[in-house]
């Protein structure tokens, strides 16, 4: 059973739906400023004019990104038989230590119960929001989550639990906590993201969301909807080497990508573009520059968008998902935004432009060795 994608739904620091954040990316745009903490920060604009202002934000951008997707593949509420699979590396921890912080200046700190205690919930609150009654999941893979929520999407069809699964994840953690954690490894930033640079010098934090609509090819041609591309399959794999770190040497991100081909029925010479994590860490890109160059010698294109989103954590790798598709139907690659003097020879993607691709591959290397890779064609 062929498996291909029939709407995206974003939102992210550079644009508040597909649309814009794909036109912002073209032209080489950043959502990258210095927030309070002194810190460059990638920050979704969020305001009262959005329908979903009320809602914790990790919440609210979800459910824009859910209502955009569903409405860009033409589908109508409510999906009662829609499988449904969303993740987050966060949850709702924005809220918790907003509750935290209030009762500690209350001084209520006793027989007080946390609204927001169950940070898996975010699948819950999709599920009732499309009304589906069909298997509900929710993937946690640190940065892996995007692509892992695919994966499981994915097979959820090719297994017969349905004919149309929604694939999302969202992450809004811009907070002192997540913060404090990732200079405590040393992976933060402090000036901005520079991905595969001579100067590059970590990571910048960022937020948002992004929604996947998969469907079975069958049920697609019988609705006459647009294709984006067709899933040709995933890779998946952990290091099992550290709580935090991967292996530098990395032999299951290697395993992950070849189980990806493998399972796409494709050779790495196959592959005419990839979609890396680019994280602009010393060690992340370190690594996967020597992964690329030593699995695809023939120089596919290379682009890196976390210079453009920040790093959106467990929603990262679906936003890139999404990049990936618009350029299969578009035949246009984003440029490696945020790239200043490149440390590798590789065949990055400079600035934005046309070129003839039917196949992309889309990385994702999380914290604590979670790997997951999905391959794409037009």
């Amino acid at each position: 059973m062929q498996v291909v994608v029939t709407g995206i739904g974003l939102v992210t620091s550079i644009g508040g739906d597909r649309q814009s954040t794909w036109k912002a990316l073209l032209a080489g745009d950043s959502g990258i400023r210095y927030g309070n903490s002194n810190l460059p920060l990638a920050i979704v604009p969020w305001d009262n004019s959005d329908y979903f202002y009320n809602l914790p934000k990790v919440e609210g951008f979800l459910k824009k990104a859910v209502t955009e997707a569903i409405a860009d593949a033409n589908l109508k509420f409510p999906l009662s038989e829609c499988g449904l699979v969303i993740g987050s590396s966060r949850g709702y921890q924005a809220q918790l230590e907003q509750w935290h912080s209030l009762n500690i200046a209350k001084n209520h700190t006793k027989n007080n119960k946390a609204p927001w205690l169950n940070l898996l919930s975010l699948s819950g609150a999709i599920a009732a929001y499309i009304q589906t009654q069909n298997l509900v999941l929710s993937p946690m893979a640190a940065c892996a989550t995007g692509n892992w929520t695919i994966f499981q999407a994915y097979e959820l069809i090719k297994q017969g639990k349905c004919e149309v699964a929604i694939a999302g994840a969202s992450d809004s953690a811009l907070t002192p906590l997540t913060i404090a954690g990732f200079q405590k490894l040393g992976a933060m930033a402090k000036i901005g993201l520079y991905p595969f640079s001579v100067e590059r010098e970590g990571m910048v934090l960022g937020e948002g969301a992004a929604v996947l609509v998969l469907e079975s090819l069958t049920s697609a041609q019988a609705r006459h909807v647009k294709i984006y591309g067709q899933i040709l399959g995933c890779g998946i794999s952990n290091d099992g080497y550290h709580l935090t770190n991967f292996d530098p040497a990395h032999p299951q991100g290697e395993i992950a990508i070849n189980a990806c081909l493998e399972r796409s029925g494709l050779l790495a010479k196959d592959i005419d573009y990839i979609s890396t994590h680019g994280t602009g860490t010393i060690i992340n890109d370190g690594m996967e520059a020597k992964l690329i160059q030593k699995l695809f010698p023939h120089r596919p294109y290379i682009s890196a968008t976390k210079g453009a989103t920040g790093h959106a954590l467990g929603a990262t790798g679906i936003m890139e998902a999404a990049f990936c598709l618009l350029a299969l139907q578009n035949q246009i690659l984003s440029s490696c935004i945020g790239m200043r003097s490149p440390a590798f020879d590789l065949n990055f993607v400079r600035s934005a432009n046309t070129s003839s691709i039917k196949t992309a591959l889309n990385l994702s290397f999380g914290f604590g060795g979670q790997n997951a890779v999905v391959a794409f064609k037009k």
